[in-house]
């Protein structure tokens, strides 16, 4: 072969060199953005999960349910009978079901623990409206009363300088405790506050 050839052969495997280099170069491309596409797609999708798990988060740390008002306490022979306790819808918070087995209402004290003294045909806990549309719904604006008498409650004693508590769970939101120590000694009606 002479160098002419030799040159030829050169120039053609030089091209081919070329073009197989463009196809791979494209193919990396091509590959990289699927890659970057899926990346991206990833990295949305886990933004928006983010921010969903973020509001609900949101939703049930913030206190659907607030005092309003008196804690009151009546007592009978030297010991608490009844407690009444007032409450309202949180500013900007939704409706909250009020009804038997929706709500959940526990009850501490020094001797006793009661994780639902309001189930259904209660007779130690009754929630009532106070103010309202008639409806078995606490709406903003509205306000309802949680009296619970301490006698029917197994186990339950309250005397001076004793602490008790109170937890009302709705079904949607955080809990609202409500937790107070009782006065040396007893008048018939007591605020609490």
């Amino acid at each position: 072969m002479n160098n002419s050839n030799i040159k030829r052969m050169d120039k053609k495997r030089s091209g081919l060199t070329g073009l197989e280099t463009a196809i791979i170069l494209i193919a990396f491309v091509i590959v990289a953005s699927a890659f970057s596409f899926a990346v991206l797609n990833l990295g949305l999708f886990t933004t928006q999960k983010t921010g969903e798990v973020m509001q609900a988060g949101l939703e049930e740390t913030l206190a659907s349910i607030e005092t309003a008002g008196a804690v009151v306490a009546k007592s009978s022979g030297g010991s608490i009978t009844e407690v009444v306790i007032y409450v309202k819808s949180s500013v900007g918070k939704g409706e909250v079901d009020m009804r038997p087995g929706k709500l959940v209402i526990s009850y501490r004290d020094k001797a006793v623990f009661r994780e639902n003294i309001y189930p259904d045909n209660s007779t130690t806990t009754i929630v009532y409206r106070v103010t309202g549309d008639g409806d078995t719904v606490l709406e903003y604006g509205e306000v309802w009363a949680v009296k619970f008498n301490v006698s029917t409650i197994p186990g339950a004693s309250l005397g001076p300088n004793d602490i008790f508590s109170v937890e009302i769970k709705p079904p949607q939101g955080s809990l609202l405790k409500v937790e107070r120590r009782l006065p040396p000694s007893f008048d018939p009606v007591m605020d609490l506050t």
